[in-house]
């Protein structure tokens, strides 16, 4: 019992000490183990039974930053500009931006590549349109993600635009208004910074 329970606490405080170079441990006059990092936590009393451990070299570098500014090349189709963006971490689909749309809207093709069962979703909500107002089903999206950058839990519309079939809908403002936006249409970039 009495070797179980430093390995206890080793298993339990290791993760914290593993990004120290050193730890110490020492047991008290009541019998109590105790562990640290700082030889200075150790009363001077209990210094001369003190054991050092070399910690393990953590290894799994941290994950990068998320990303908060993104400059994403677009293609111009007439006066519309065109991205690539993933859906769902899985489908990667070409959308219309537009700072008219309340909503992102995707085409019923789109919805079936991502398992989405649009007899399932929430309740339609009208939408004006070009051509007058429509109604179509609202659904959820686990995340959109743009020239590396990730907006998480959107809702998105079923819609099919009657434009190009490549296009698979519209970059609504759900995703757009959390970001300042600028279009470089000389160069064909869509700037994004998170706002």
């Amino acid at each position: 019992m009495i070797l179980a329970l430093p390995l206890f606490l080793l298993l339990l405080f290791g993760p914290t000490l593993a990004g120290a170079a050193e730890y110490y441990r020492w047991v008290d006059d009541q019998g109590n183990v105790h562990f640290t990092d700082n030889q200075h936590n150790i009363p001077e009393k209990f210094r001369q039974r003190t054991d050092r451990y070399q910690a393990p070299e953590n290894k799994t570098p941290a994950p990068p930053p998320p990303k908060t500014k993104a400059s994403i090349p677009f293609e111009k189709q007439g006066s519309v500009v065109v991205v690539d963006a993933t859906l769902n971490r899985k489908t990667t689909t070409k959308l219309v931006v537009d700072t008219g749309a309340s909503y992102t809207m995707i085409s019923s093709a789109t919805a079936k590549e991502l398992n989405i069962d649009a007899g399932r979703a929430q309740r339609p909500a009208p939408f004006q349109t070009a051509n007058g107002t429509i109604q179509a089903p609202l659904v959820s999206l686990d995340s959109i993600t743009v020239g590396g950058i990730e907006i998480k839990n959107l809702t998105a519309a079923i819609h099919d635009i009657q434009t190009d079939s490549r296009i698979a809908g519209l970059l609504g403002l759900d995703f757009l208004a959390n970001f300042r936006m600028d279009i470089d249409t000389q160069r064909g970039v869509l700037h994004l910074e998170k706002k």
